[in-house]
């Protein structure tokens, strides 16, 4: 009857443990704090950016800088927020510039060219604008031209944005800059010495008389992604000497309630403006929830324009004729977006049930284990979680653990680093004397591609554990998760396809109660999974465990502490100890007798 009381405590003890380490079905999908249809109020994109409004206002108002470079992702639609920003805060137009007087030409006298301060608006050189942008551009739409005509010979100015922006703000594209490095020459120089100059567009024409020069204050900003503005810097080295530098963050903050208030009149906003049916009640959440798929963050989700203008044009299209967009209509968008992209992980999926790709999921194994891994294919938008086998074998040698994915060079720096810091957090947990007289082998069964990334450590310390220990890992739990040499579980990417991944093959083989995943702590705020996942967590059909370190996760998946407790005698085995055994086992079983002994054998 004791051993019978024994054995119930000792279940239950750790059945509460896995209990406590189980995420509650209402942490799997993020939430608004308040969803409820309030007064519209307007809010615009660039209303959602202070700090790039303020380095805006603050460039507008400093007399002495002339070059802003905004970092911008999508040109077309900041481009023209910026312009409309920067109109609402202009002063109105003033009267600056310079008219030109032409006398043309007759038999007896050369062209020649006057200039005169500007008298009116209307005047063909006076400043016209106070601010425009071009994504792309040349040199006669940028600096104007001289126009001879082929018969008369007559002579025509025509100005460019340079000449019609006099005292006001050019917004330009840095990649158009780079195709035409050229027009940056001539342009900095202008910003530089404030000044136009008339130079002929063909290098081996002079111009048909001199045109005089004039004084043209001009501020300029340019727009361009990371990568367009390392090139752009690389080529003009002191470009921030003279050049401020600020951000428009595609990804927006909702961390707290008034962002995330914020957010939502933006949205509606946006909807309004663009002639996109309303939101109703709990489609802006649906929305939110799809956002923190992509940025896996809920307290930062993308905002642009962009980005906004094709979700609401592709759900409005499934409405048809709503006078309004609900939540059903987004979680149909979300369910057609899978459809249409996912011809490649229906028929990766495929291969798993039908047993090309081995993956078990019910059972236990030693020295196997589920990871999670994301596949991604070169010309797909889309990419999708996958469990990836991982399998360790041990046999007596020197201690060297071999992984054979970067032993054959298919795997990357970082899946490389992640492997050896298992190697070395088991070895420093152990705390032996000497190193293990076992040798191992880990290896991402049935991969034929190249892999990277060092989310499967935590996944490959667990095998390289129970194949040392000889204590099986149920399949039907799958991991993921970054360690560092302490043990510690670290936060990686992509957790909600991977999630999905691992729980769409269970619930194609039929949901036992017992599957689930592991995955870091860390990674709860980037949590956002489909409503089939949901449902099944809520009807304890699959569970997903949260684990801070590899001792939590060694409690989850063996059942048992991975070192011993201190005055814990009624403890099971922990798993150090099992390792210990099995080492002085072979320590008893091969230790070497001196050379003396093996002569008197001889004789």
């Amino acid at each position: 009857m004791h051993i019978l009381f024994y054995l119930i405590r000792e279940k239950c003890v750790i059945s509460s443990e896995q209990d406590k380490a189980k995420l509650d079905w209402t942490m799997l999908q993020p939430s608004l704090a308040t969803t409820e249809q309030q007064p519209l109020s307007v809010v615009n994109f660039l209303d959602l950016q202070p700090k790039a409004c303020t380095a805006i206002t603050q460039f507008l108002q400093n007399s002495h800088r002339s070059l802003l470079v905004l970092k911008a992702d999508d040109q077309s639609e900041y481009a023209s927020a910026v312009e409309n920003w920067i109109k609402s805060q202009q002063p109105e137009l003033s009267l600056s510039g310079v008219q030109y007087i032409v006398e043309q030409a007759d038999s007896f006298s050369f062209p020649r060219v006057y200039a005169e301060p500007a008298q009116s608006v209307e005047d063909n050189f006076a400043a016209k604008k106070t601010v425009a942008s071009a994504l792309y551009f040349d040199q006669s739409h940028l600096f104007g031209s001289v126009r001879i005509h082929p018969s008369s010979h007559d002579i025509q100015l025509n100005a460019g944005l340079v000449q019609q922006l006099n005292n006001g703000v050019l917004i330009l594209s840095v990649e158009a800059l780079l195709a035409q490095y050229d027009c940056w020459e001539r342009l900095k120089h202008i910003l530089l010495h404030r000044r136009f100059d008339w130079y002929s567009a063909h290098p081996f024409k002079a111009l048909p008389c001199e045109i005089p020069s004039y004084d043209l204050s001009l501020k300029v900003i340019l727009l361009g992604n990371r990568e367009a503005l390392a090139a752009f810097s690389e080529l003009e080295t002191e470009l921030y000497h003279f050049a401020d530098y600020a951000e428009i963050e595609s990804y927006v903050s909702v961390q707290e309630d008034e962002q995330q208030q914020q957010w939502q009149h933006y949205v509606q906003t946006f909807a309004v403006q663009h002639q996109f049916p309303a939101l109703m009640n709990g489609s802006v959440e649906k929305l939110y929830q799809y956002l923190v798929r992509e940025s896996e963050n809920r307290a930062l989700i993308n905002a642009s324009p962009l980005i906004l203008k094709g979700i609401l044009s592709e759900v409005s299209v499934i409405a048809k004729e709503k006078n309004a967009l609900s939540a059903v209509d987004f979680s149909q968008f979300f369910q057609q977006k899978q459809a249409k992209q996912g011809f490649l992980r229906e028929q990766a999926y495929a291969d798993i049930l039908n047993g090309q790709i081995y993956v078990e999921t019910d059972g236990e194994m030693v020295g196997q284990i589920n990871g999670l891994s994301v596949v991604e294919f070169a010309g797909t938008p889309m990419s999708f979680g996958e469990p990836a086998r991982i399998s360790c074998i041990v046999q007596f040698g020197d201690g060297e653990v071999i992984d054979i994915e970067r032993k054959s060079e298919l795997a990357g720096n970082i899946h490389g680093k992640g492997m050896m810091i298992a190697e070395n957090c088991l070895a420093s947990i152990l705390d032996l004397p000497s190193q293990l007289p076992f040798s191992a082998s880990l290896v991402f069964e049935q991969s034929y591609g190249e892999i990277d990334g060092d989310s499967a450590s935590l996944a490959a310390f667990l095998a390289l554990t129970s194949a040392l220990s000889d204590l099986p890992i149920p399949q039907s739990i799958a991991v993921t998760g970054a360690i560092d040499q302490f043990g510690n579980v670290h936060a990686v990417g992509g957790v909600n396809d991977k999630i999905e991944g691992f729980f769409t093959i269970c619930q194609r083989r039929g949901l036992t109660g017992k599957q689930g995943v592991i995955l870091p702590e860390a990674c709860v705020h980037q949590l956002s999974l489909s409503d089939e996942v949901v449902s099944a967590v809520k009807n304890q059909q699959f569970s997903i465990w949260l684990v801070n370190d590899i001792f939590d996760a060694c409690e989850i998946l063996f059942d048992r502490p991975l070192i011993s407790e201190e005055n814990n005698e009624s403890a099971k085995t922990s798993i150090a100890q099992s390792i210990l055994k099995r080492v002085e086992l072979y320590a008893e079983q091969h230790q070497t007798p001196p050379f003396w002994a093996k002569w008197f054998a001889k004789k």
